[in-house]
């Protein structure tokens, strides 16, 4: 028998397991560390007492990465995030000193917890890790199937099984832990899956008809499950009762995701109705079923909108061979980049029957996911043992690149923070397709296809906060409901937040919201709410930004412009118009300005978001003194009256050799001849800009170390 969860137990399995002379049940003096169930340590038949919930995530983050220095800075997201304590690495450290006074008392080895350049790293000291010997069991029981022993072969997987003692870690309330724990239940899923098929593959169709039932019922949505189901009854001469199971499954994936059953499903269901031979899968198939993961997370139920977006990025996708390899979202922060790749994945995955691998890059944190440990996650999906993987970079690369040849798979790298994070990861061939989103360009990938996201379309911002707080509310007040769409910038991280935030309060008015958001100075907290950090989420983009470009970024968010042109960006950090233009593209492929259109001189004019501006304004009066603001203001607006003058005295048909040189020295000579080319044109499009530059004058930016500037601004 089983236990109803499904899980099995060493009760059911009746013996204890041993491995190279280690007993998991009884323990013979060594240390044994387990996280395939509740994280526990025992010492012989002794438990350490590991503490508080900070030591447990600390240890679990050093067991899944054993034998691995693990920087500190990895150790703080896994415990607090993104809102540390000011005294983070204090408490790291008195966390570290009481797992090891806890070792001690209980009689381990010493120096099992080890301090290394910037981390720290844990060495089993002659015990033993479950999850090690479970990929051992695993690597045993395939050995033997190859060779013809399926009794063997099953015993090994069941000695294998019996190790997991319950859900992975879930005691363990970490976003870096839930992602491997998550990975120990589909490797688990997917061994109980090659354990089922050599037992079809020996002709136990009817008796495992009871425990596929059980096992499809907790799992309704696992296809390779189902599948083995209908083949176990359809070999029993139950075919009537196959079919029903796929009735049953059909029906369950439509209501829940929207989508058919995979080709290899319908492919079995078309065998059954015919009434043509299904074979008993051999054990090979076995190992197949191992090497064919599902790690798409959970499609996103309320997604809205995106339309055109989704149709242009699912039509790539065809079966023809012409399909692109790599295919790139890019947007800022809160565009809703993750949550249309995979709600397109969900909905294409039938075009990919050898799986879908994916990773969550974290690009937005300061400490991104080394492709080595997606690498590694990668190839234990697809069926390579620890003691088989590679312990440098390029090797990885290429057992990736040769596990996965010839498969049609669909790998989706989530946030990635560059391209160079990504290049390792992408497959050799064509067979499989690569869905990357990140903030920053990825074109320096081959052959990359790539799409911008922005905010969403009004009506279905609009939508999407109904679906959050309810169509009822949002029809009372829908002119309300538009503005705080607005005000959100229409970014789908935004909506949520303020739909949460509404959803907490439901006497509060929408039109009283929508003035909370009009101050400037608390839009930004009010659009940020739990896990739905709109701030941190900014903080994180703006601080991987080079020095040089973030500067330039804050000190351009001071003044009140309809649009940025270079000149502009040249005055204010007082560049050569080169460098300028540079850094402007730089803010440009980091999402922190975008193009609005082109200037005379047919270069680019930029706009900040409204959200990002707010921000960056806010940063840029904690960042920059007074002084250096005030300078910064003052050359914009000696500059902006030089270039008017410039381009008035054109007109004229006279050009005043002071300013000539006094402005070309600032904004460089090419953007002077811009000017003279078209002055009429630059005076209309800059107009705007001149107004409020001289208007922040009269309001106080200029010093009193601006004497001959604040005289023009009086006088402009």
């Amino acid at each position: 028998m089983r236990a109803a969860s499904g899980w099995p137990t060493l009760t059911d399995l009746g013996a204890a397991v041993v491995l190279d002379g280690v007993n998991m049940t009884e323990g013979d003096g060594r240390i044994v560390f387990r996280i395939l169930g509740p994280l526990s340590v025992t010492v012989g038949r002794k438990q350490v007492r590991i503490g508080k919930n900070r030591q447990l995530t600390i240890l679990a983050l050093l067991l899944i990465n054993v034998g691995k220095l693990v920087p500190v800075g990895r150790l703080i997201d896994a415990v607090w995030g993104s809102t540390p304590p000011a005294t983070v690495e204090k408490q790291i450290q008195t966390c570290v000193w009481r797992l090891r006074r806890a070792f001690e008392k209980a009689g381990a080895p010493e120096n099992v917890i080890e301090t290394g350049q910037g981390g720290y790293r844990l060495h089993l000291a002659g015990g033993v890790l479950d999850a090690q010997l479970f990929e051992e069991h695993v690597r045993r029981g395939r050995t033997r199937a190859e060779a013809g022993d399926l009794s063997g072969a099953i015993a090994d997987y069941l000695d294998a099984l019996s190790l997991f003692q319950g859900a992975p870690l879930a005691e363990l309330n970490s976003g870096p832990i839930q992602a491997v724990a998550a990975h120990w239940e589909e490797r688990r899923l997917a061994v109980l899956e090659e354990r089922l098929d050599i037992r079809l593959a020996m002709g136990q169709h009817a008796e495992l008809v009871s425990e596929l039932k059980m096992l499809v019922a907790e799992y309704p949505l696992r296809e390779q499950l189902r599948a083995q189901l209908m083949t176990a009854l359809y070999l029993s001469h139950r075919r009537a009762d196959a079919l029903s199971v796929y009735r049953a499954g059909r029906a369950i994936m439509i209501n829940n995701l929207g989508l058919e059953p995979g080709a290899r499903l319908q492919d079995l269901h078309r065998r059954i109705i015919a009434g043509t031979p299904v074979p008993s899968t051999p054990h090979q198939r076995g190992r197949r079923v191992a090497k064919c993961p599902a790690q798409l997370p959970l499609d996103v139920g309320d997604f809205t909108g995106r339309a055109d977006e989704l149709d242009w990025l699912t039509g790539l996708w065809t079966k023809e061979p012409t399909r692109p390899q790599v295919v790139s979202l890019v947007g800022r922060t809160g565009a809703g980049k993750t949550a249309l790749a995979l709600h397109a994945a969900h909905r294409v995955r039938d075009r990919f029957p050898d799986g879908q691998l994916y990773a969550n890059l974290r690009g937005c944190t300061s400490s991104p996911t080394p492709p080595m440990e997606v690498l590694q996650s990668f190839l234990h999906a697809l069926g390579v043992s620890d003691q088989r993987i590679s312990d440098d970079l390029t090797g990885r690369a290429a057992q990736f690149r040769s596990a996965i040849a010839g498969r049609v798979m669909l790998i989706v790298l989530d946030d990635a923070p560059n391209a160079a994070a990504v290049e390792p990861l992408l497959p050799g061939g064509k067979d499989a397709a690569v869905l990357v989103t990140g903030q920053t360009s990825m074109m320096e990938l081959p052959g990359v296809v790539s799409r911008r996201l922005d905010g969403l379309e009004t009506d279905d911002a609009v939508r999407l906060l109904a679906k959050v707080i309810g169509a009822e509310r949002v029809e009372r007040e829908r002119h309300a409901a538009r503005a705080i769409a607005e005000l959100s910038g229409r970014l789908p991280l935004a909506l949520r937040a303020a739909g949460a935030r509404l959803h907490a309060r439901p006497q509060l008015r929408l039109d009283r919201f929508v003035e909370r958001l009009a101050d400037e100075h608390r839009r930004i907290a009010e659009l940020s709410y739990g896990s739905l950090d709109l701030a941190a989420r900014l903080d994180a983009a703006a601080d991987r930004l080079p020095p040089s470009t973030r500067s330039l970024w804050l000190m351009l968010s001071l003044p009140e412009l309809s649009h940025i042109p270079a000149w502009v960006a040249a005055a204010a950090g007082d560049l050569p118009d080169s460098e300028a233009q540079r850094l402007l593209d730089l803010l440009v492929d980091h999402q922190a300005l975008d193009i609005t259109g082109e200037d005379v001189g047919g270069g680019a004019c930029y706009v900040f978001h409204p959200l990002v501006r707010i921000h960056a304004r806010r940063l840029a009066h904690a960042e920059l003194d007074h002084e250096t603001r005030s300078r910064t203001m003052a050359r914009l607006v000696e500059v902006g009256l030089g270039l008017q003058d410039f381009a008035t005295g054109v007109l004229e048909n006279r050009i005043p050799a002071q300013t000539t040189s006094e402005v070309g020295a600032r904004v460089g000579r090419s953007m002077l001849r811009d000017v003279a080319n078209q002055p009429l044109a630059w005076l209309d499009q800059e107009r705007s800009n001149i107004a409020a530059l001289v208007q922040a004058g009269r309001t106080g930016w200029t010093r009193s170390s601006e004497d001959q500037v604040g005289r023009r601004v009086q006088s402009a």
